[in-house]
């Protein structure tokens, strides 16, 4: 597959797994280094990962075009960068081919997820988590030159989900986002990692 994702982390290593021919664009020159460890520590061959470095909406625009089976959008979460990283891979995105919109309850995100869900052009897809939602390529061209109405960003929310999922997902970001639920997952984390060493 022919891949790309703005940001960089555990997703560049997944998608080195699965031999994507994939091109990440991060602004920090150092991920590139760990990711590559990471990926020879853990026997994965990182040869076909092409890292780009530099602000998104800088880099996007200058690299060479070429056909996208899956994009993951995952960089600054600020407006308007997630919908400048969009609006950059949208025409290399194949018809047919999956946009993974990360951290998709945050505003800035959730105004591009529902202008694309009103669109002829794109269709929202099952979310593959709590917090990132899929959109397909249904045809090419361009959202509505004018707002029609269509209500598009607002507070934070879970709308993308199905009702029970976004109960779920609401009341555990609520929770879990407060200075005690962190603490709680820090808590659980070492634990993990005491029991871990125990048994390894």
């Amino acid at each position: 597959m022919a891949t790309l994702e703005t940001g960089a982390g555990s997703s560049t290593i997944v998608f080195a797994a699965a031999g994507a021919d994939h091109e990440v664009v991060t602004p920090d020159p150092a991920e590139e280094g760990r990711i590559r460890a990471a990926c020879d520590a853990l026997g994965i061959s990182h040869a076909r990962v092409r890292f780009h470095i530099g602000p998104s909406h800088e880099v996007l625009p200058s690299l060479p075009e070429r056909p996208l089976d899956l994009a993951l959008v995952d960089g600054a979460h600020g407006f308007p960068y997630p919908i400048l990283d969009w609006w950059a891979i949208a025409p290399r995105l194949k018809v047919g081919g999956k946009l993974l919109l990360d951290d998709a309850y945050m505003p800035p995100v959730l105004v591009l997820l529902d202008a694309l869900g009103a669109s002829d052009h794109w269709e929202l897809a099952p979310a593959i988590s709590y917090r990132t939602a899929v959109v397909h390529k249904r045809g090419d061209g361009l959202l509505p030159f004018d707002w029609e109405g269509t209500r598009v960003g607002g507070a934070m929310s879970f709308r993308y989900l199905p009702p029970p999922q976004r109960a779920v997902a609401a009341f555990r970001h609520r929770i879990f986002s407060t200075r005690a639920g962190l603490g709680l997952v820090g808590i659980a984390r070492r634990r993990d990692g005491l029991r871990w060493r125990k048994t390894g």
